[in-house]
């Protein structure tokens, strides 16, 4: 199987676990001991960590809409710049905040190393931040 139908079935198994909750499917992208980084928040965790996020992160977001923007690939290594889009109504597993009802958009990417056609590696670098402040945890910066 190709890098690319690796990363294929990778967006595949992201909708079915984050927006269905068929967490199964990240088994057929992800080795069972994939090691998972999404700094600040997770520094380190694995895939049935992963699993509870989805399961969480689907009870916190409703009309939650992910669009894949770009991708990059070479070699065992693959990148992709990904919009997630949804309304904030529910606690966030990460994030002991009440429902704010609003709508919220993350912007982040996520780098892939891969080995004999699952994920291995994954960093995930998204904007925290400008979700914080989103949901009026964290003031906006006022520029000079």
């Amino acid at each position: 199987m190709s890098i690319k139908e690796i990363m294929a079935r990778e967006r595949w198994a992201t909708e079915e676990a984050f927006l269905k909750g068929n967490v199964g499917a990240l088994d057929e992208v992800f080795d069972a001991d994939c090691v998972f980084h999404t700094p600040p928040l997770l520094p380190s965790y694995k895939l049935e960590q992963l699993k509870q996020f989805a399961l969480g992160m689907l009870q916190s977001m409703s009309d939650v809409q992910w669009s894949w923007d770009d991708v990059v690939i070479e070699g065992n290594t693959a990148a992709q710049r990904f919009t997630i889009r949804g309304k904030h109504t529910g606690t966030v597993p990460f994030i002991p905040v009440p429902p704010t009802g609003k709508e919220v958009v993350i912007g982040g990417c996520a780098v892939y190393h891969l080995k004999n056609g699952k994920v291995i590696e994954f960093f995930e670098y998204s904007d925290f931040l400008g979700f914080f402040q989103q949901l009026g945890i964290v003031p906006p910066m006022k520029m000079k």
